[in-house]
């Protein structure tokens, strides 16, 4: 837990009563977090547009009233402050540190920058794992998409590749995307051995469709 500042100094001469003179401050691992914590929350949070509301005495304590109540000074705001029994404050955080107050509220330790930490907690959801972590919804019935390439016979036999219909086919009509229905369609193409703008010869090169 942070102390805020309480018990943050010793007397060098070991008396009971501090003064400025026989004051010092502990300078050990617990003032470093201290200090981290002040200039989080300083610099976190736009304190100086922060704003207040002071409520009356009555929502104290009931044997702090009277001296609530009768409390009295020069300073308009803060007798005001001295005698309400509860404020509310309401303190709006810095752009640019929307994480790292998050991060803080949920753990109580303070985010120094890096990738986005993943808070262990039910209510708080990372936006980095939502995006990684995408899930599909099915919608409707799914379908075959036929995806249009330069391949395409208007009339069967009319180049030297045989084929049985015109390309592209429709093989299947009607038929449900399933991942157990295998391929759409068979090989359309018949296998041959024509060549293509040669004579077969010995020495010469065979330039075909399958093969160089």
């Amino acid at each position: 837990m942070l102390t805020f500042g309480k018990k943050r100094y010793y007397t060098n001469d070991n008396s009971a009563t501090e003064t400025f003179e026989n004051t010092d401050i502990k300078v050990d691992e617990k003032l470093d977090k201290y200090a981290a914590f002040i200039k989080f929350i300083e610099q976190a949070f736009e304190w100086e547009i922060m704003s207040y509301y002071f409520y009356p005495y009555y929502w104290g304590e009931r044997k702090s009233w009277a001296d609530l109540y009768q409390f009295d000074d020069n300073d308009p705001t803060f007798r005001a402050f001295m005698q309400s029994g509860m404020a509310r404050v309401i303190v709006t955080v810095r752009p640019g540190f929307e994480e790292a107050v998050r991060h803080f509220l949920a753990t109580g330790q303070i985010w120094n920058g890096g990738e986005v930490p993943v808070i262990d907690d039910p209510l708080f959801l990372s936006i980095v794992d939502e995006l990684r972590s995408p899930k599909a919804t099915k919608e409707g019935e799914p379908w075959r998409e036929k995806i249009p390439t330069s391949l395409t016979i208007l009339q069967a036999g009319s180049i030297g590749l045989k084929v049985e219909k015109a390309l592209p086919c429709n093989c299947e009509p009607g038929v449900k995307f399933d991942d157990d229905l295998g391929e759409v369609c068979a090989t359309n193409f018949e296998s041959n051995d024509h060549l293509l703008g040669v004579e077969t010869g010995e020495g010469q090169k065979i330039i075909s469709g399958d093969w160089v």
